[in-house]
């Protein structure tokens, strides 16, 4: 009677009798036999992929082969073909008209740059073979070029003026064309420039012509100016030229 009432007292102090029924967990070999499959399939990936690359290291030994072997067998035509008699001779022909040409043919260019000019005219003067300036086939006199044979020019002139103070003077700039079958000079390209400066202190300003034209042999280039003491005789800013296209 003692015992039941002493089971009854801890029944109702909210104590609960022992569980009977027995804690589940995963079956060993369950989990083991995953983890082989898992070890199975990387193995199959493994050698799928050893397997794919010996195959194209195969096919890539195999395609140099055969590709030496072909490159033989051009190289072994070409020497039977270049053996025959009659490619001999054809070969001697085309070697003997090529020492015919020449080397090289002279390209008619010249590149003339600003020089100091002496006399008042508008003619300017220049140089023609310090720094950038040359001359190739085109000849020089006078501050002209002289055109040694008829074609197609490409002719050039840029001009910087500059001053101390600002004057209302208009600048022009032209490129003139002399020859002995005309009494008069010929004006190929002009240029008139005004309100190039404003207020006072040192100005500049650069004109540029550029134009193709068809010259005969024995033609005269020169450029004219309407104030040469304003002109700058630096080579990167004032020059002229011309060359045969």
């Amino acid at each position: 009677m003692q015992r039941r009432n002493l089971y009854s007292l801890q029944m109702l102090d909210g104590e609960n009798p022992p569980s009977c029924h027995p804690t589940t967990a995963w079956p060993v070999p369950l989990q083991e036999l995953r983890i082989e499959k898992k070890l199975g399939w990387l193995k199959i990936c493994h050698f799928v992929i050893v397997s794919m690359l010996f195959i194209a290291l195969a096919g890539l030994m195999f395609g140099t082969y055969y590709l030496h072997q072909l490159q033989q067998e051009v190289e072994g035509m070409k020497l039977k073909i270049d053996g025959t008699p009659q490619n001999r001779r054809e070969k001697q022909i085309g070697s003997e008209e090529r020492t015919d040409k020449p080397k090289s043919e002279v390209k008619m260019a010249a590149h003339l740059t600003g020089k100091t000019t002496t006399d008042h005219s508008g003619r300017l003067k220049w140089e023609i073979s310090l720094g950038h300036a040359f001359l190739q086939g085109i000849q020089y006199k006078d501050g002209a070029l002289i055109i040694n044979e008829t074609g197609q020019y490409f002719i050039y002139a840029k001009i910087y003026f500059r001053g101390m103070e600002c004057e209302t003077v208009p600048l022009q700039q032209t490129v003139v064309k002399r020859n002995e079958y005309y009494l008069h000079d010929l004006s190929l390209m002009t240029i008139n420039v005004m309100n190039y400066c404003s207020g006072t202190g040192t100005w500049g300003k650069s004109t540029f012509q550029a134009g193709i034209f068809h010259l005969s042999e024995g033609v005269q280039l020169f450029v004219s100016v309407s104030h040469p003491r304003m002109v700058s005789t630096d080579e990167l800013m004032t020059f002229f030229g011309a060359y045969k296209l």
